[in-house]
Formats: structure tokens, sequence, C-alpha cells
């Protein structure tokens, strides 16, 4: 008979102890595995999209230049507002074994600048060229020039 089963005084049910210490023990894995989460995501952004986070509204034209080169394509809205958009491939050597295929990736980024030329707007569009290595586009209805 268990010290808990004699209703004594001071008696401590082993088995409430081991349920508590097992509930807290899930309760931290799970904490810790959504901050290891988190922080892996932060790792795998691309440096334009953390470069444009922080330009948002406040970079010219030129700071813009400065950071990601000269654009690949530029254009003007009806409105007269610059357009700029750049297009970064980058090959993806596939898995390591011999079932996948490489292939490219591409991020097509489309900046908008006021009549004053500071960064207001800015999208992102990323697609994978699974198998292709010279794809003649970048991402499905991403920019156009001339559009």
């Amino acid at each position: 008979m268990s010290l808990s089963e004699t209703g004594g005084a001071g008696a401590i049910n082993t088995g409430d102890r081991a349920e508590r210490f097992a509930v807290k023990a899930l309760v931290m894995t799970l904490f810790v595995g959504l901050f290891l989460l988190g922080t892996g995501c932060t790792l795998f952004v691309a440096k334009e999209t953390l470069y444009l986070e922080s330009a948002q509204d406040r970079a010219t034209q030129e700071e813009v230049r400065q950071h990601l080169g000269a654009p690949k394509f530029t254009a003007t809205a009806s409105d007269g507002r610059p357009i700029w958009v750049y297009q970064v491939y980058y090959e993806d050597p596939g898995p390591a074994n011999k079932w996948g295929a490489a292939g490219t990736w591409c991020d097509e980024y489309v900046l908008t600048f006021d009549k004053q030329g500071i960064l207001r707007i800015w999208t992102h569009k990323s697609e994978g060229h699974g198998g292709e290595l010279m794809p003649t586009y970048c991402v499905t209805d991403g920019f156009k020039p001339g559009s």
C-alpha cells in the first residue's frame, strides 16, 4: 500500500506529481519548439526583403540602388511614379538523393516610388522552376515591361 492510499497526514500522491511533471515538460517543449520555429524562419528571409521592410517610406531611389543595384526593368506609372523591378534568380541544387531534380527559384520585387523618389510600395513574388535551370520568366503573372 502506498502512502497516498493510506490517506495519512502528509501523504504524497506520486502519481499526481508525475502527471504534473509530464504536463510541465510538454508545455516547456512546446514553447521551445515554437521559439525555434520562429527564429528558424527568420533565417530564411531574403536579404532583399529584409532591406525593403526597413526602407519603405524612407529610402530614396539612390539608397535603394546602392543596396540592391540597378533594377532589371524600370517603368513609369500612369500618374508619373517611378517603378523599379528586381528579379533575383538562384539555383536550387535539389535534394541530396537521386530522386529529385535541381531547378531555379526566382524572386521578383516590384518597387514603386513617389514623385519625390521615396520608396512607398513594394511587392514580392517567388516561384520555383523545378527542373529548369534557365527559365524564360521569373514568376507567373509577374511584371511585364511596358505594362
